[in-house]
């Protein structure tokens, strides 16, 4: 998709191209977003002057801190160009690499401070839409940081808000450095750059050996696993016969009857969201209406009802084996998928508190 409109040459005007060096030092080039602005200098010169004032450097707001903010702000509203361009100059004002490695588990890795935490927590509840500022969230930002700070860390959540609606609307085109560094740092959580990276013949040849791999690791092993588990229970269902009552058998045949239907619903709820991958879409939502309201992981629990169920009817000792083994391969890939889903969004803990796992929890 190509951009709404193309970045203009840096020479295009000279009071912008004089004042854009700050970038220089931030980014190491000059932002497609400022190239495309200049179609209005006088646009283009005051979001330099804006930027330069709100990543100024003044204390304990540091300029690596203020790039993480930016980071955290923009990936809650889902502007991929923002993220590769915040943790590019996070790294070069200075982060450290586990904290850049390791920047959406800020709430528990050991590299992030109490007062970190807090700033990162109020960034992303601020940057979320509706607005998820509880007096919590404030109250644990005023413990660590003074009133001057609270402008700084806010001010960075502002100006990436407008630059978030900026580079996303107009498609801005990512560049190459800063596609190297969200390669190296971010595609583990899932960024592939999105509409921002261009497909051109020029662009392919300089990214080809820089592009995103399609996956993290963890996620390819957890459903190569799971499709294992799944093969190995169609393939061989006359192992280790087992005698039930009728009764068990079509116990468990209606059990596998209601596996199914719950699967189907989960599937209807879910609609583009849904993926069999743990690591959430980049362009997801979470999802709680529907079955969701009841169980945290349906489409687990529809899997689980289905293979007991059958197993059950079918009298294999072969097939309530494997049953076991997906019971505690879904319990394992759901811990690795709700931590990615409380990193992605804020409400996640507390849906979390409230809703089971895979059924409801009673007496709630």
């Amino acid at each position: 998709m190509p951009p709404l409109l193309s970045p203009l040459p840096p020479e295009h005007n000279a009071e912008v191209a004089h004042m854009a060096a700050f970038f220089n030092e931030t980014l190491g080039f000059c932002p497609n977003s400022v190239l495309t602005m200049q179609r209005r200098p006088a646009i283009a010169q005051a979001f330099i002057a804006l930027n330069q004032a709100v990543m100024t450097n003044e204390g304990r707001v540091s300029s690596a801190l203020k790039r993480l903010i930016g980071y955290v702000a923009s990936h809650t509203a889902g502007c991929q160009y923002c993220q590769a361009h915040t943790i590019r100059a996070a790294e070069r004002y200075g982060a450290a690499a586990e904290q850049l490695y390791h920047v959406w588990e800020y709430r528990t890795h050991p590299a992030f401070n109490d007062a970190e935490r807090a700033a990162l927590d109020f960034a992303v509840a601020a940057a979320a839409i509706p607005n998820a500022v509880t007096e919590e969230v404030e109250q644990n930002l005023r413990r660590h940081w003074d009133e001057g700070e609270i402008v700084e860390i806010l001010a960075v959540v502002a100006l990436f808000g407008f630059l978030n609606r900026w580079n996303d609307s107009m498609g801005t085109p990512l560049e190459v450095p800063a596609l190297e560094t969200a390669n190296q740092y971010l595609a583990s959580y899932g960024w592939t750059g999105g509409k921002h990276v261009q497909t051109t013949p020029a662009s392919a040849q300089e990214s080809s050996s820089n592009s995103p791999p399609t996956r993290p690791w963890r996620d390819m092993a957890f459903v190569t696993i799971q499709f294992i588990l799944m093969g190995a229970y169609l393939a061989n269902p006359e192992a280790l016969r087992i005698t039930l009552p009728e009764v068990a058998r079509y116990l468990g045949l209606a059990l596998a009857v209601g596996g199914t239907g719950i699967l189907t619903w989960a599937f209807v709820n879910l609609g583009r969201n849904l993926t069999a991958f743990p690591t959430p879409k980049a362009s997801g939502q979470l999802v709680t209406a529907g079955i969701y309201r009841w169980a945290r992981h349906p489409i687990y629990s529809g899997v689980l009802m289905i293979a007991l169920g059958w197993a059950a009817f079918s009298q294999s000792g072969w097939r309530l084996g494997l049953f076991a083994a997906l019971w505690a391969l879904f319990w394992a890939k759901s811990s690795y998928e709700e931590r990615l889903l409380a990193q992605r969004y804020p409400e996640y803990a507390e849906y979390r508190r409230r809703v089971g796992r895979f059924g409801p929890k009673w007496g709630r």
